[in-house]
């Protein structure tokens, strides 16, 4: 049976589901694939490190200081984030090229070679930010103090240097839909549970599809 390790943040913790823990898309993809999902989402976490304390400290746990506490048995190893970095916090964009955490490309840069530390490339699976409510303002989900990069800033950012080293990619937000007015969504941001069911779902087709790619190769 397939073991896969699921690192994130609300949404991969379950948020916007009425049962986090049985009806977040991670417990439905262990259900309906089936394999052995292990959930390493923290709500409210970046990619990036915050360049001051959050107001809530859980939120300061970013992805690459996570990725040892995880198993290192997985075939595979998928990262869904970046919505928060977008968010809120204050945390500098960067460039293509830097590896330092404190900025959002740097982040993402230094969260692969944490990740490939442990896991083979070929394990890796880095899911593109949905569609979220008003994802255009430059002042994040409204709590920046100071303007700065859209959520499609962000994605293409992310994009980047995931192809810099060729990690797959899953990018899932068309099918999923607008954040406004969308009935998958609770609250522009967050899946439902018909939305967490559907996003389950993909994964699993995807996961299908790679394996079905190796069985042929």
């Amino acid at each position: 049976m397939l073991k896969i390790n699921f690192l994130g943040d609300s949404i991969t913790e379950g948020c916007g589901s009425t049962d986090p823990k049985e009806k977040g898309f991670v417990s439905l993809v262990g259900k309906i694939l089936p394999c052995i999902a292990r959930n390493y989402g923290i709500g409210g976490t970046r990619i990036a490190i915050n360049s001051e304390q959050s107001p809530v400290d859980i939120w300061d746990l970013y992805f690459g200081g996570r990725v040892k506490e995880m198993n290192r048995d997985a075939d595979y190893v998928f990262v869904f984030g970046g919505t928060n970095d977008y968010g809120h916090g204050k945390i500098p964009f960067g460039k293509f090229g830097d590896t330092d955490p404190h900025t959002f490309y740097g982040a993402v840069d230094y969260l692969i070679n944490e990740l490939l530390k442990y896991y083979k490339l070929g394990k890796l699976v880095f899911i593109l930010p949905l569609y979220r409510f008003n994802e255009t303002s430059p002042y994040g989900d409204g709590s920046k103090k100071e303007p700065g990069k859209t959520l499609p800033e962000y994605r293409e950012a992310m994009l980047k240097v995931l192809n810099k080293y060729q990690v797959r990619v899953l990018d899932v937000k068309e099918e999923f839909g607008k954040g406004e007015d969308n009935p998958l969504l609770l609250d522009g941001l967050h899946p439902n549970d018909e939305g967490h069911l559907f996003l389950s779902k993909l994964i699993c087709d995807y996961i299908k599809k790679i394996e079905s790619e190796k069985r042929t190769n």
